[in-house]
This record gives structure tokens, C-alpha cells and sequence, in this order.
């Protein structure tokens, strides 16, 4: 929202320096972007009468205009193409030094002598216009100071105003602020004007067939119309805000939703059919051509602006460019409505089809400023197009908005805040924003909230509205403290910690990404399974009306979002990274209610664990992944689940509290929270704890990693939080240390290649004798000698009693019988 300081002046008389006002503007929640200087004192620069224009005999495109200043005639040479006798311009005399830094100077341009310049607004600092000379009005007298005309510098604020403050999208609604920072009166402009001839009603014709989308339309018919350029004044305000004048119609329409935030749109009355206005949504297969020449197919879901034949605009958004305003135009019809804002916003976004209006209609007018707005824009015409109104509105407002009240407890607003703010002060506050106190009572009192002020919903919002106008800056800084609540179990939040402290101490970085990502994240990765539970029901939380595509879904899988961070990074030029993220997660469950859990993601890319020479050489898909499995196994130890060199079962205790422990299973689509399609085939697994699966660890596949050029291996995981750290505090029972020497055995077995590793360990420990202690596979061999479809895999097994030493003998029987066991259990061939 750009505002310039002339105009908000003309509305409060504040005493401030533009710098004040910034910082002041800032602290009540206004942020201020930009500040820039536009136009000058303009010394030496004077209104010129371009009395010839003749062609230039050494260019096709320079002329030569003799030009009187009110004291003298000069010859200048112009290249402008709209110079022409009898115009009106800014003129530069030599030695002026135009706002940019420019000095003019005497010059032969292709020959012919130029005793100064005439100028555009741009070279005048007033605009970025450049297509042509500066018309003034001809009625000036050639010679006055251009600073006469134009006004001095100007200062105009870029403010970035909040969606929840649609009522600073207007110098009105910046003017409001101001005067209640500063204490000053609010003035607001004039809305009378005479109305004569027939009523309105008795002219035109108007029905709301959706009152849901269009709560309110109101026209207005102003007759007898001059279409002619605006003042000057107005169209230089204008330029200011960034909108091109066009004619003096069209300029007040825009002028007044710069000045209140409302968007209004004119139409000629002879171009409407029938001189009939509905209010409906598009019919199948109709379109339009907008104002910029584009021809627009609608839907049925649009809301539009109709005649009795056809749509003549978008509701909200742009004018059709059959009915709007000409160069004859001589009766007009002023639209001044309220419509639905998400209406607006999904037709926007449908069409690809923004504007000033539209902006503010997304966001929410006031449905109570509605008429004023017309009336204001009336005023304007009657003034400066010479218009007469027609007696009357037509105002199609079926349901008007409840009367909004919020008790505001005094001593709540001192808790909150923790400044001794006095009862009167707060109440003081309340009306500088035109918030009237109805009902003041010893502890209390009551405000009306008005209809521009759909963010105030609550006691806290008021309560806000103090803190901004008693200055965020005076507030002062409270000593954080904190409070010993009994029986408060804070378990989960150390345990999180300890995770936390532990990934970072094994030498990851912690990253933290939003909550809401885009589908196109989430489709390009396909990381979760699109369905938990009941078949066909969607998992996902899609918000209703998100502020961006980029931000429209509650995240479901930190995966995402952790690959995406790996690519940029990579994009970046970042060889080497290992990140963690441990975040909330959000899904509607298989009773399609909402939930959300913690979970915690790991991600490796580049010569991780490598140092010095060795970083040359990229980590090949097994070290990688194996990189990341040794730092979740070194992850559970620290945080006391189970990593163990065999499995636990009945016969086979282990040590109290510590169950199951951590284990890998086979990643499917069926049962799994994740779907294997966003990794490597036959590259990922899933991670379970105590039998019970909670994530998953694997290589991302090839595709996705292209998206971000990422060409070496990409190792990921992600599990649940809850599980991990189930068992942080829990102490394990000490072990007695084994007195008695281990005896070793190797086994070489030729499989065939569909059988894993943990196939075969799985096989081993289900015929192990209570001796055997460690499995490790220590060789794999794939080759000619072995046989087609087949591999040898070298197991070393540790024998160990807790009783006595083990003889050579008895190690031999109970190797052999684990040998002859595994004959009869798997299809192998013992080597």
C-alpha cells in the first residue's frame, strides 16, 4: 500500500518528520517497507506555451518547438511524440537541474541550437511515465513555477499491510491510525452533492440472485458526464499509488478506493442492455472480454456482473470492455457492492486475473462503507465531470450485519501486557480508534466494533489494539521466570531434548521447516501414502483457504520438505550435509479426525564420515545408506533401546525394560506409513521398535533426485518420535560381564541371490544353540565358480557359555549341528 504523505495529510494534521512516522507506524504493527522522495522544488522549471512545432531538417523524429516562457521565446529541439501548438508543458530553462541530478545546458542536437528542455514526468521525478511530454492544463499561464502547479517534494510510504487489516488498504484507513498514534482528529472528506431529474429506481433495473456472494450492491446513475482528463492534481496522486490515469471517470472510481478501500466501477448506462444489472454466477460456457482485451472463459462458479443479455464484468475483480466508459459516455451507472471473499479469490486464481480490486475484495471490504464510497465518488463527479445525480440508490442489502460488542476487563489488559495502564487511558484508546466505549462500568467496559474492523473477534484483540497504540516499545522487557508445577509429567520434552543433543553430537545439523507445504512438493516426492485407514479416505489436511499454493497443506511426512533442503543446498553448491529435523506432523486418522505427531527426519548427501583425501570420492549407495543406519543404531543405544547382535525372545532374556528393540522389516504399500515409490527399489526398509513398524530409512530414487541435480546417492529417514523416546529414562539392569573365553567358527554358505542377509540370520538364530552369542557376515562373493543364480555369503560365529570354558569339541558339535540344522531349514549348500 503505497501512501503519500500530501494526501494522508489532508485527512490528520500530524506534526511528525517522515522518519517518525516510520518508526511510529512500525511499533503499532504497520510495517513500513519503503520510503521514497518524489518530485522536487522544481527552480527554474516553468509552465511553457508551445507556440510551433516544426519538423527537425537533419531527424525523422525530433522537432523543433518554439516555446514562450511568460518572459521570453525559445527555440528547443523535442523528440517527445504528443508535442503539439498550443500545449502546455513543463519547461526546463538552462541551468535548471532537473530532480534526477540532470543540468540543462545550452546544445546543438543534429545541428539546430536547444535553449532548454521539455519535460516528462519521469525526468521531473513525479511518475515513471515516460511515453510522452507532461500535459498541464491550458488554462495556465505560460511562466508560472511548475511548483505552483505540481505541489513541492513529496514523501510516499510503502506500507505492508497484514490480510487481517483490510482497513489500512486505504489512506482513510492509514489516516484513522495516524490520528490515533498522534492524537490528532480524524477529517474526513466531503460526500454532498445535489441530485435533480428522475430517481435512479425509475431508470435502471437491479436483482441479486446470489445473496450469498454478493451480500450487497448498491447503484447509483449520474447523468450528463464530461469525459475528459483529470485534474492534475489527482492524476499525479494516482501515479503516486501506482495507477495510470485514464479519464476523469475512471480515475475518481480508482482515486476513491485508494482513499477508503473500496472498489468501485463505473458503467455507461447506454452500452448496459435494457438498462438492467443482475447479480449472478456464469452460465456454462460463457465468456467475456475484460477491459484489457482478453477474452475469459467462465464457470459456474464466477460470480458476474450481468445486462439482460450477457456479463459486462467480474464481480470484484475487472470490467468488461463492452460497457465501459468512452470518450461520449454521458449517462453513467456507479457499482459500489460488497462480494464474498473467497469467491473472489478462487476466481482470481481460476483466471489467472488479478487487480487493485481484487486485492481488497479477497481480503474483506466494509459492508458498511459500501454507500458511503458511492456517495463519495458522486460528490467527485458532480465537481469535476460536471455530472447530476439521479435522487436516490438502488441498494440491494437483504441482511444487514449484527451490532458487534466485547467486554474489555481492565485488569486483564494490565496482566497481559504488564504495564499499570490507567482505566481511563485504556478507554481513551479504544475511542482513538473510532472504537465507541457503549457501556463503561467500574472494571469494565464495553466497545462496539465497527464493521471495518473484522479482526477484532475477542477480548485478547482489543486488548492487542492497547499494546499497539501505548507503544510495543514501552512495554517493558519481563525477566523470563519459570514455575515448579507438581505432577506435571515433563518426560517427553527431556527425552526430546536428549534426542535432540545426541543427533547434534553425532555431528547432524538441525534444520526447521514449515508446516504448510504445496501439493506440488508433495506430489513430486509422493514420500507418504496418500491413504490411512478406510479405503479412499485422504490423510492429508488441505486448508480451506490458503494464503498461498505454496503453503495450502498441513504437512503429513517431514521427508519432503528434507529432500527439498538437500537439493537446495546441493543447488547451492553444498557438496557435504547432514541435517535432522525433528517437527510435528498432521493427518486425519482412520476416523478422519485430525491428529498430529512428532517426528523426527535424518538426511545424508555427499562424502559424509570422510575426511581429507577421502573426500574426493562420493560415498557409494551401500556406504551411504549404511552411514545412516549406523547413526539411528548409535541414535537408540543413546536413548536405551535395545541394538542387539541377536533378537530377544522367550528363551532368550534380556536385560529388564529394554524389549524387542530395533529392528528392520520389509518396506510395503499395503501396511506402511510411507510409500516405497519415493525410494530406490529394493533400497529401503522399514523401521520397527519392539515389533511394531514407525518409519522408515532408505536411498531416494534417482528421479526425484534429478530434480535438483543431485546425481551422487541421497539417504533418508524418518520415523515417529514417541516410540524412540519411550524408553530414554529408563535404567537398564547391569549385565554381568562374561569370565570365559569365546570361540569362533566361520560358515561359507552357496544360496541363491533371492535369499537376504537377514534371511539367513534369521535362520541362523532360529536353530542357535543357547551358546551361540554373534552372527557377522564378513564376506559376499559373486562369481563364475559359484553358479549361475547363486552367492556365497561367509559368516563368523561366536560360541560363549557363562558356565565353564568350551573345548574344541563341543564347539565343533554345536557348529556342526547349527550347519545340519540350516540344511534342513533353507536351501543351502554349506561350503
Amino acid at each position: 500500500m503505497k501512501v503519500p504523505l500530501s494526501w494522508l495529510k489532508e485527512f490528520v494534521a500530524f506534526e511528525a518528520a517522515p522518519e517518525a512516522l516510520v518508526e511510529r507506524l512500525t511499533f503499532a504493527g504497520l510495517e513500513v517497507e519503503g520510503l521514497a522522495r518524489i518530485g522536487g522544488d522544481f527552480k527554474d522549471i516553468v509552465v511553457g506555451e508551445v507556440l510551433s512545432v516544426n519538423p527537425h531538417p537533419n531527424a525523422d523524429r525530433l522537432t523543433l518547438c518554439d516555446v514562450a516562457t511568460g518572459s521570453e521565446t525559445l527555440r528547443v529541439v523535442c523528440g517527445a511524440p504528443n508535442v503539439h501548438a498550443g500545449d502546455k508543458v513543463p519547461f526546463a530553462a538552462i541551468g535548471a537541474v532537473l530532480p534526477n541530478g540532470l543540468k540543462i545546458k545550452s546544445a546543438k542536437i543534429r545541428g539546430e541550437a536547444s535553449f532548454g528542455m521539455l519535460c516528462a514526468e519521469d525526468e521531473l521525478g513525479l511518475s515513471e511515465d515516460h511515453a510522452g511530454l507532461m500535459q498541464l492544463p491550458r488554462a495556465i499561464p505560460a511562466g508560472t513555477p511548475l511548483v505552483e502547479v505540481v505541489g513541492g517534494p513529496d514523501v510516499v510510504l510503502t506500507i505492508e499491510v497484514t490480510p487481517n487489516r483490510p482497513d489500512c488498504l486505504s489512506i482513510l484507513g492509514i489516516a484513522r491510525e495516524v490520528a490515533a498514534l498522534y492524537g490528532c482528529r480524524l477529517n474526513s472528506p466531503s460526500i454532498q452533492f445535489p441530485e435533480a431529474g428522475a430517481s435512479t429506481a425509475d431508470t435502471l433495473t437491479v436483482a441479486v440472485e446470489d445473496a450469498e456472494g454478493c451480500p450487497r450492491y448498491t447503484a447509483r446513475l449520474l447523468r450528463g458526464v464530461t469525459v475528459a482528463p483529470s485534474p492534475i492534481a489527482m492524476r499525479l496522486r494516482l501515479a503516486r499509488c501506482g495507477i495510470r490515469p485514464i479519464n476523469n471517470i475512471v480515475d475518481i472510481t480508482n482515486y476513491v478506493m485508494l482513499e477508503c478501500g473500496q472498489p468501485l466501477h463505473a458503467f455507461d448506462l447506454a452500452l448496459l442492455a435494457e438498462r438492467r444489472i443482475v447479480a449472478r454466477r456464469a452460465r456454462p460456457d460463457e465468456t467475456m472480454t475484460t477491459l484489457d482485451a482478453v477474452e475469459r472463459k467462465l464457470t459456474p462458479e464466477m460470480l458476474v456482473i450481468a445486462d439482460a443479455r450477457s456479463p459486462v464484468a467480474i464481480a470484484g475483480i475487472m470490467g468488461g470492455g463492452q460497457s465501459g466508459i468512452l470518450a461520449g459516455t454521458r449517462d453513467v451507472v456507479l457499482e459500489s457492492a460488497c462480494f464474498k471473499p473467497a469467491l473472489v479469490r478462487k476466481t482470481s486464481k481460476t483466471l489467472g486475473l488479478s487487480s487493485e480490486s481484487s486485492y481488497r475484495f479477497e481480503r474483506g471490504v466494509d459492508i458498511g462503507g459500501v454507500d458511503w464510497a458511492s456517495r463519495r465518488a458522486a460528490a467527485l463527479m458532480a465537481a469535476q465531470a460536471g455530472a447530476t445525480a439521479a435522487p436516490g440508490t438502488i441498494d440491494c442489502f437483504p441482511v444487514a450485519p449484527k451490532d458487534r460488542s466485547i467486554v474489555c476487563r481492565f485488569d486483564r489488559v494490565r496482566d497481559l501486557l504488564g504495564v499499570d495502564i490507567p482505566d481511563n487511558e485504556i478507554a481513551g484508546l479504544f475511542e482513538a480508534l473510532t472504537l465507541a466505549v457503549t457501556d463503561r462500568e467500574k472494571k469494565s467496559c464495553t466497545v462496539k466494533i465497527p464493521t471495518f474492523r473484522p479482526d477484532l473477534e475477542a477480548e485478547v484483540d482489543l486488548i492487542e489494539e492497547v499494546a499497539r497504540l501505548y507503544g510495543l516499545d514501552k512495554i517493558p522487557a519481563a525477566a523470563p521466570h519459570s514455575r515448579i508445577v507438581p505432577g506435571v509429567n515433563d518426560t517427553f520434552i527431556r527425552a526430546a531434548i536428549a534426542c535432540r543433543n545426541t543427533l547434534a553430537g553425532l555431528g547432524l545439523t538441525e534444520i526447521v521447516n514449515y508446516s504448510l507445504v504445496s501439493e506440488k512438493l508433495l506430489a513430486l516426492c509422493a514420500c507418504s501414502s496418500p491413504a490411512r485407514g478406510a479405503a479412499g479416505a485422504t490423510r492429508r489436511i488441505v486448508l480451506p483457504r490458503p494464503i498461498s499454493a505454496d503453503q495450502a497443506i498441513l504437512r503429513d511426512a517431514l521427508l519432503p520438505q528434507m529432500i527439498e533442503t538437500l537439493g537446495r543446498n546441493r543447488a547451492r553448491q553444498i557438496a557435504e550435509a547432514a541435517f535432522f529435523e525433528i517437527g510435528r506432523v498432521f493427518f486425519r486418522n482412520v476416523q478422519q479426525t485430525f491428529t498430529e505427531e512428532e517426528h523426527v527426519a535424518i538426511g545424508l548427501m555427499g562424502p559424509v564420515g570422510r575426511t581429507g583425501y577421502d573426500k574426493r570420492s562420493a560415498l557409494t549407495e551401500t556406504e551411504i545408506f549404511l552411514w545412516l543406519k549406523g547413526i539411528l543404531e548409535s541414535l537408540c543405544r543413546k536413548l536405551a533401546i535395545r541394538v542387539a547382535e541377536r533378537p530377544a525372545n522367550d528363551s532368550q532374556a534380556t536385560a529388564p525394560g529394554l524389549g524387542a528393540g530395533l529392528a528392520f522389516q520389509e518396506l510395503t504399500a499395503a501396511p506402511a506409513l510411507y510409500n516405497p515409490d519415493c525410494f530406490e527399489k529394493n533400497r529401503a526398509m522399514a523401521i520397527a521398535l519392539d515389533g511394531t513398524p514407525c518409519g522408515v530409512l532408505g536411498l531416494v530414487r534417482e528421479a526425484l533426485r534429478k530434480e535438483w541435480r543431485m546425481v551422487e546417492p541421497v539417504a533418508v529417514l524418518e520415523m515417529r518420535l514417541a516410540p524412540l523416546l519411550a524408553r530414554v529414562n529408563t535404567v537398564p539392569a547391569a549385565e554381568r560381564l562374561p569370565v570365559y573365553p569365546a570361540v569362533t567358527r566361520d560358515i561359507a554358505l552357496r544360496i541363491a541371490n533371492r535369499l537376504r542377509h537377514i534371511d539367513i540370520v534369521n535362520a541362523i538364530w532360529k536353530v542357535a544353540p543357547k551358546e551361540l552369542t554373534t552372527v557377522e557376515l564378513f564376506d559376499i562373493f559373486i562369481g563364475n565358480g559359484i553358479g549361475v543364480g547363486c552367492k556365497s555369503m561367509a559368516y563368523s560365529l561366536t560360541y560363549r557359555s557363562g558356565e565353564r570354558t568350551l573345548t574344541d569339541d563341543e564347539v565343533n558339535r554345536l557348529h556342526e549341528a547349527v550347519k545340519d540344522r540350516l540344511r534342513n531349514e533353507i536351501a543351502v549348500e554349506i561350503r
